[in-house]
């Protein structure tokens, strides 16, 4: 079998062809990821898209060139929204549909009044070079920091499929080529060639963009009380344990609240495990929201119990944090069906330096929060200085 342009152009297809059945299998197991699905149909329209170039033997060449690069269009714009989903970035339709637009128009245009193959490539490869341009500065501008290698990494793919149609920009097409894109000539078939192995490479940048976002989803969801959304009791511990370390290095106190829903019990005796639940979600919320501009370590650390850390903050930060938490749940009751239920919280609150250790500060607060419950609930007590 000579590799000649016609072979390899039977090749590419078969390859796009079982790419797109590739991806179509792992989006059968990967339900649950939107991006998938459009990168899975844009496949499938660039094995589409081939398979006109395929036909050009049995079919008129006009409107098969004209419904090839219209399909090949839509795939581009399909993908470049797989990876604006991917990124959770809002993507205006009418760009990519303005792009894609002037690209078929300019096919038409070089196709039937002014049949001019070369001109054809050259806005072909314009239009590619503009959208594997986009998406590799979208992912390298908008790249989450956890997901920072493998949308580098697929930035590079694209942008090396950019190169590749800039540099085709300026190849020269064999002089009596006519329309047919077959005889193009050898520069234009290396182009075709590179772009078979980048399309390869792009395919295995796709699947690792999933891998990894799938890997952060996993870490983060190990890490996350499921009812709250706050950090679970594991990850407090860890976290604080380097907030800790980080305050002692920069010479700053550490302030430790720890707060108990009150007669949460009896909540859930009188209304059931799911209004417990709702009164729970509704606690982390507005703690959530008191707290937002403080950038404080937030985690449910057991029961109706939620730890807070304010790094830097001092004994008496602590406490006006804490009566701007018991404010705010007294003017924001969580609702049990239509019913408001007021919810009032216990604080315990120590405050530690750089002499002290994350269990020390832990046990400080829940002494404090002890004597808070003790003394009648609905208010904030603070731990003894602890000794150096």
């Amino acid at each position: 079998m000579s590799l000649d342009f016609p072979t390899v152009a039977v090749l590419g297809y078969l390859l796009c062809l079982g790419i797109a059945l590739g991806f179509s299998l792992l989006l059968l197991v990967l339900r649950g990821q939107p991006a998938l699905r459009l990168w899975t149909a844009s496949l499938w329209l660039l094995a589409l898209s081939l398979t006109s170039v395929a036909l050009r033997a049995q079919l008129p060449v006009v409107p098969l060139v004209i419904f090839g690069n219209a399909v090949l269009a839509l795939s581009a714009v399909l993908m470049l929204y797989g990876v604006a989903r991917h990124l959770q970035r809002r993507l205006p339709a009418w760009q990519p549909a303005l792009l894609a637009g002037a690209y078929v128009a300019g096919i038409v245009v070089f196709v039937v009044p002014f049949p001019n193959l070369a001109v054809r490539l050259n806005v072909a490869s314009l239009f590619a070079v503009l959208i594997n341009s986009w998406m590799a500065w979208m992912l390298v501008r908008h790249a989450p920091p956890e997901q920072r290698t493998s949308c580098w990494l697929a930035a590079a793919i694209f942008a090396a499929e950019a190169v590749v149609y800039l540099v085709r920009l300026w190849l020269p097409v064999a002089p009596d080529a006519g329309q047919d894109i077959f005889r193009a000539g050898a520069p234009m078939f290396a182009t075709y060639l590179a772009g078979i192995f980048l399309e390869l490479a792009r395919c295995f940048a796709l699947v690792l963009l999933l891998v990894e976002k799938m890997l952060v989803d996993l870490r983060r969801a190990a890490r996350t009380d499921g009812l709250t959304g706050l950090l679970n009791r594991g990850a407090v511990l860890a976290d604080g344990q380097a907030c800790l370390l980080q305050c002692q290095r920069q010479q700053q106190p550490l302030a430790l609240l720890l707060l108990d829903v009150d007669h949460f019990k009896q909540v859930n005796d009188r209304w059931g495990h799911i209004a417990g639940d709702q009164v729970l979600h509704h606690f982390a919320s507005v703690l959530a929201s008191c707290l937002a501009s403080q950038q404080p370590l937030l985690g449910r650390y057991g029961g109706e119990e939620f730890v807070v850390l304010l790094p830097g903050a001092d004994h008496a930060r602590a406490l006006q944090h804490a009566a701007y938490i018991r404010a705010q749940l007294q003017a924001h009751p969580a609702y049990v069906g239509d019913m408001p239920v007021t919810v009032t919280t216990s604080i315990g609150v120590a405050v530690g330096t750089g002499a002290h250790d994350l269990p020390a500060l832990l046990a400080a607060a829940d002494r404090a929060l002890y004597q808070a419950k003790a003394d009648g609930r609905d208010r904030t007590v603070s731990a003894a200085p602890l000794p150096a």
